[in-house]
Formats: C-alpha cells, structure tokens, sequence
C-alpha cells in the first residue's frame, strides 16, 4: 500500500544511511593513521617503519627491530555548513570523534618474521542539523526537523611481515576484521501527505508525501587483505599496498516511519541495507634520503570507488501494523568516482631525539554534484598537516595536527531540493601516539 509513497523518502534514506568513513577526508578514508603518517600528509607507504604499519603497509611492520607497543587517538572535529532555498543557511552542530588505535609488534626469535596485531578506529562519521527546514515546506511554514547520521567502524589486523637478511627487502600481509554501526534520522517528526487527485488513494503517482525515518543499530562486518612491499635502493626506499574490496551487508538495523498524515502513526520496520562496500585501493611511495637529517616522502594511491559506491539497496520488512507494506526493497544509484591522491611530507631531525613534520594531501572530489546530499559532505580534497615525534630512552611521543581546507560545492541533487543547495565543510584534525620499545 505505501511502496509508492515511501519513495521518496526511501530512495534518500538508502543514498545517505552508510557514509562510513567520512567525516574522513579522502572520500570515506582517512589521511593517515597514527600521529606519524599523519603529520606527513598521510605520505607514508615507503616510510612508515611502526606499528601503524599494519593499517598502511603491513611491510612496513618488518622494521620493528624489538617488540613494540602504541597507543594512541585521533580526534576528528568537523565543520558543515548548509544552505538552500527552504531558508535554511546554518551551521551544523559542533561534534568530535575519537578513533583510538592499540598496535604491539613482536619479532620471531631467530626468523626474519614480525608478527603483529592491532585495534584501529579505521573512520567516524557524523552530521547533525538540530533544526532544518525540510525541502518540501512552503516560505509561510516555519517548521523544523533534525537531520542527522553518525557511523562508527573498528578493526583489528592480525598481520605478519618478513625482511630480507640485509633488510634492503620487506613484504608484509594483514587481515582486517571490521565491525561497523550506522545510525540516521531524516526529519522524524514530519509527516506529509497531500492528495493532490482527491481519490483518497496513495499511489506512486497523484499525491505529495513524505514520511520521516529514524534508523538505528544497522551493523555489518568486514573482512579484507592488505598487502604491501618495500624496497631500499640506496637512500631510496620504494613502497607499495594493495587493500582488497570489503564486502558489507547490514542487518539487525531498526528503522521507524513516521505514517501521522495517513493515521498509521510510527511503523516500526527491520532494516538491511547492501550493495555498499568499501573499495578496493592501491599506491605506490617513495622516501629518500636527502641527508643524515632531512627525508622527503612522495605517495600516489588509486581509490576505486565507481565500483564499491554504485548502487546500493535499502529493505524494509515486517512492519508492526499490518495496514502499511510489509516489504520495501528500493535501489539508489550512487555513482561515484574512482579518487587519486596526491600525499608529499617531509621531516626533519633538529636532534636525536625530536622530529618535525610537514605535509600536504589532495585528493578529487569522489562525489558527483548530481549525488550530494546534506548528510554526506565528503567533498573535501585539501589538506595540510604539521607534527613532531619526541623520544627518550624506551619512550616516543609524536603529535600531528591536520586542516582539511575548506571546500565548498553547488549541488543541483534534485532529490533532496529542486531548486538545488550547497554544501561546504571543513575540519580540524589532532592525533597523539605514544609508543614503548621494549
């Protein structure tokens, strides 16, 4: 019965619900991870010789001469701003979210083996508009809703590397094992329904509706492989990772449709949602060598995103009243493209025992004008980072800060509005890591 008047509010919902790793910055990724890569613009497949490793090059991990432990945080505080035709022009509200990292490496006595397993908040994403104006409201309403997502994914990576006995070679595997929750609401207070063929009959055709939706609990688990090499020649040191396509399916999510207009009330609904996954990715770095103090890191990656955000499928099944459809199953086309990244980072040794770091980040926007919508900015493409790493003894301490710049895009997505809106974000990044050689 109501297939036809969910679907605006279903096609929207199943574009939007999953914007896993933003607010990432690369698409749904992240720079970096950990304060080191991080503070080199994320520049870090031939340079990373840590723990971290086994989130960017696994290879990497084999540079672990002793066993080592890390842990550390990265707090994400982002900065969205929306603007339409409805009256709206307002800032989203302030949020933060952290994603903690545990890693500890451990070499085979007597083996050119490292083994090492890790916990990595991989991406956190949240918008949250208290008080929109919704698209389809006249210029006499003043009513508003809350519009709102928030995605949380945590990883472990069971890896393992091995070195060459004169080191020049590295080769390294992880498998990441991931847990993902998705939550949303779209304006869950505003039911609307107008019959504009006055035959009191609810049709795909011949009526104006919108029914609100809050979601929550989806969850879905992911597993993927990454591998990676380095290889030294000299004062230039090459490195390459691949991470395989992670397959998602949600389930166990709880989603409420708010049928007021109609008399139904708030129908509760199961909720799936697939044919969203994480893309597969490639790069390729350098670091050299300048001096005895000074290294240069270059990185090129490859995000294949027009594969793993295409389309996807948002289902509804067993409603609690039975007068509303037991079963809605409706298809977005996402259509994104694929990203390349451009990372450069530089650091520099003042003594033995402190660093600095400088780097910069710039990846295309992965997001069709076509396809934006208001809960899912990820248009970022510039960034520019700065750290330091202080050691002593068995101890090191690094800290990077990180500006995504702001960005900003025209959407003409009539989906959402038909007069169109624009987007612009922001965000301030920090990380800190600790780390104990033991």
């Amino acid at each position: 019965m109501l297939k036809g008047t969910a679907y605006l509010l279903i096609t929207i919902i199943s574009s939007v619900v999953f914007p896993q790793n933003v607010m990432a910055t690369n698409g749904m990724n992240m720079i970096g991870y950990g304060a080191i890569s991080s503070g080199m613009g994320g520049a870090d497949l031939a340079l990373v010789d840590n723990v971290t490793a086994m989130n960017i090059n696994p290879a990497g991990l084999a540079s672990c001469c002793g066993p080592q432990i890390s842990v550390g945080d990265t707090i994400m505080q982002p900065r969205n701003h929306h603007q339409d035709h409805h009256s709206n022009d307002t800032q989203a509200d302030k949020q933060s979210f952290h994603l903690p990292l545990l890693a500890w490496a451990q070499p085979v006595d007597n083996s050119p083996f490292i083994l090492g397993l890790g916990f990595f908040g991989q991406g956190g994403m949240g918008v949250n508009y208290g008080a929109l104006r919704t698209p389809f409201s006249d210029t006499e309403d003043k009513e508003t809703d809350e519009l709102s997502s928030c995605i949380s994914y945590a990883k472990i990576t069971p890896t393992v590397a091995w070195h060459s006995q004169d080191q020049r070679l590295k080769i390294g595997a992880s498998f990441n094992l991931g847990y993902v929750n998705a939550e949303m609401s779209l304006f869950p207070h505003t039911s609307l329904f107008i019959d504009t063929n006055n035959d009191g009959k609810i049709s795909e055709t011949g009526e104006i509706a919108f029914f609100g939706m809050e979601m929550t609990d989806a969850r879905a688990f992911a597993s993927a492989l990454r591998l990676g090499f380095q290889y030294q020649i000299g004062d230039l040191t090459i490195g390459g990772a691949y991470l395989s396509r992670t397959k998602l399916k949600f389930d166990h999510g709880k989603t409420q449709l708010n049928y007021s207009a109609i008399g139904l009330g708030t129908v509760r609904y199961h909720t799936e949602l697939d044919g969203l996954d994480w893309p597969q990715q490639a790069g390729l770095g350098f670091s050299y060598q300048i001096n005895q103090s000074f290294k240069f890191v270059l990185d090129v990656d490859w995000i294949n995103w027009s594969s793993s955000m295409k389309n996807i499928k948002f289902t509804l099944n067993n409603p609690n009243n039975s007068h509303a459809t037991e079963h809605i199953v409706v298809s977005y086309p996402m259509k994104w493209d694929d990203q390349w990244v451009l990372a450069i980072g530089a650091e520099y040794s003042i003594t033995d025992y402190c660093k600095i770091r400088l780097g910069y980040n710039h990846g295309n926007n992965p997001i069709p004008k076509d396809n934006l919508l208001p809960y899912f900015p990820a248009i970022v493409k510039d960034h520019i980072t700065i750290g330091t790493g202080l050691s002593w003894q068995q101890w090191q301490l690094d800290f990077a800060l990180e500006w995504a710049l702001k960005n900003s895009i025209d959407s003409s997505n009539t989906l959402y509005s038909e007069h169109g809106f624009k987007e612009e974000i922001s965000q301030f990044t920090s990380h800190i890591m600790l780390s104990y050689f033991l």
